[in-house]
C-alpha cells in the first residue's frame, strides 16, 4: 500500500512540475507575444520575382537607411522540391589530403563518403530571424535608423548559404539559383552602402546571426581569427573579417579583445563574449571563428564583417530572447558609435539627432515584469518540492 501511494505521490508531482514547466516555455507574458508580433509585421519584406520552384517568400530582404547589414542564413524552414543535400561528402581514397569534394554520389571509384572528415551540416539556428528583426527594430528605436536585413527561408538541408558554393549546393541547378540570389541580396545591399553619396568613405558592417549550443555559453564572434590566434594575439586586421581602414584609428588587439571590440560592450550589457577583455581567446574550448559570408564581405574596400554566434540557450524561450535582443542592440548602438563607423543613408537633415534614444532612457518595466514573473514560477516549483519531500519523509 505504501509503495503505491508513494508511486502516486511521485506521479502527480512530476505531472505539477510538467504543466508549470510547460507554462513557462510554451505561454509567454502576453507583452512578449506582442512585441514579437510587431517586429514581424512592422515591415514588410521584398521577395523575389523568381521562384525556381521554391515558395515566393524564401528570400526575404528588408531595405536599410544605415550602413550596417544583418545576414541571417541558417534559420529557413520552408519546404521545396530542391534535393536534400547529404549527410557526408566524398574524399579521395588514400588520401593525406583532408580535402573534401561535393559530389552526390562520389563521382569515380577513386572517391569515397568520407563521415569523419566531410560531415554535411543540416542544423538549424532556430529564432535568429526573429532576433535580426528584433535588433532591426530596436536599432531603430536607438537610431532612427534601420539596418538592412536579408534572411534566407528555404531549410539548410537544402541550401547552406554559408558555405562556398559547391558545399552548398552540391552542384543541383536549383539550389545554385537560390544560393546566388541570397547573395545577389547581400552584395546589392553592400553595394548601394559603398556606393551611397551620404556615405563618402564607403564604410560598412554586416553581422552575420547565427546560434550556438556550446556548453560555456558565450557570445561567440567570428572575425577569421583562429583560437590560436587570439591566444598568441599574432594577427593584424588584414588577416581579419575587418576593414584595414580601421588599423588607421584603433590598435588592432583593441578592435578584437580590448575596450574598442563588440566583446567589450556586449560584456558591458552582461552577456559573456568571446574575444573579449575578459575571455580575450577560446583557448581550448569550442569556437567558431569562421564563414563563408564574413570571408567574402569583410575586408571589402571599407567593408567589415563580423559573425555573432549567440548561445542557443538565449533564443528558444521568448521572453529570454527578448531580453538578449535588446541587450545586444545596445551593445551595437555602443559600439558602432565608439568605432565610428555609423553613417546614414538618409539626408543629414530628415535626422534630428536630439531624438536618438540614450540606453539610459529606455524603460526596463517589461524586463522587471519578466523577472518577477520568473521569480513567481520558481518560487511555485520550490512549493511543491517542498510539499513533495516532506509528505515522502513522513511516510
Amino acid at each position: 500500500m505504501f509503495f503505491i501511494f508513494r508511486n502516486t505521490l511521485i506521479i502527480l508531482f512530476l505531472l505539477i512540475k510538467y504543466l508549470i514547466t510547460k507554462q513557462d516555455t510554451s505561454s509567454d507574458p502576453p507583452y512578449i507575444t506582442e512585441y514579437f508580433h510587431l517586429i514581424s509585421t512592422i515591415d514588410t519584406p521584398l521577395h523575389l520575382k523568381k521562384h525556381y520552384g521554391m515558395h515566393e517568400s524564401s528570400i526575404d530582404f528588408y531595405p536599410g537607411t544605415m550602413n550596417i547589414i544583418l545576414s541571417v542564413p541558417h534559420d529557413g524552414s520552408l519546404s521545396s522540391n530542391l534535393p536534400t543535400r547529404p549527410k557526408y561528402a566524398c574524399r579521395k581514397s588514400n588520401s593525406t589530403s583532408k580535402k573534401c569534394y561535393y559530389q552526390n554520389p562520389c563521382v569515380s571509384p577513386i572517391f569515397k563518403i568520407n563521415s569523419k572528415i566531410c560531415k554535411i551540416h543540416h542544423g538549424r539556428d532556430k529564432n535568429t530571424r526573429l532576433l535580426a528583426l528584433a535588433l532591426r527594430y530596436e536599432l531603430n528605436q536607438l537610431f532612427k535608423l534601420k539596418p538592412f536585413v536579408i534572411i534566407n527561408r528555404l531549410e539548410r538541408s537544402k541550401v547552406d548559404m554559408n558555405r562556398f558554393i559547391d558545399e552548398g549546393t552540391f552542384g543541383a541547378s536549383n539550389s545554385m539559383h537560390a544560393w546566388m540570389r541570397y547573395h545577389f541580396y547581400l552584395k546589392h545591399a553592400r553595394e548601394i552602402i559603398i556606393n551611397h553619396e551620404n556615405n563618402y568613405e564607403g564604410k560598412g558592417l554586416l553581422f552575420d546571426i547565427h546560434s550556438q549550443d556550446h556548453e560555456e555559453g558565450w557570445v561567440e564572434l567570428g572575425y577569421m581569427l583562429s583560437s590560436r590566434q587570439l591566444s598568441t594575439k599574432n594577427y593584424t586586421l588584414k588577416s581579419s573579417s575587418l576593414a584595414s581602414y580601421l588599423t588607421t584609428l584603433f590598435n588592432p588587439k583593441e578592435l578584437i579583445s580590448g575596450n574598442k571590440s563588440l566583446g567589450y560592450f556586449i560584456t558591458k550589457y552582461k552577456y559573456l563574449a568571446v574575444p573579449s577583455p575578459t575571455f580575450p581567446s577560446p583557448l581550448n574550448h569550442s569556437y567558431f571563428e569562421w564563414g563563408y559570408t564574413i570571408e567574402e564581405y569583410g575586408r571589402y574596400y571599407n567593408f567589415s564583417a563580423i559573425m555573432i554566434e549567440s548561445p542557443s540557450n538565449q533564443l528558444l524561450n521568448r521572453t529570454k530572447l527578448y531580453m538578449y535582443a535588446k541587450s545586444l542592440a545596445l551593445a551595437l548602438h555602443d559600439y558602432l558609435i565608439d568605432i565610428e563607423l555609423l553613417e546614414p543613408l538618409i539626408k543629414p537633415e530628415i535626422i534630428n539627432q536630439t531624438q536618438i534614444i540614450k540606453p539610459e532612457t529606455i524603460n526596463q518595466t517589461q524586463i522587471i515584469k519578466q523577472c518577477n514573473y520568473s521569480k513567481k514560477l520558481n518560487v511555485q516549483i520550490s512549493f511543491f518540492m517542498f510539499l513533495f519531500i516532506n509528505i515522502i519523509n513522513h511516510y
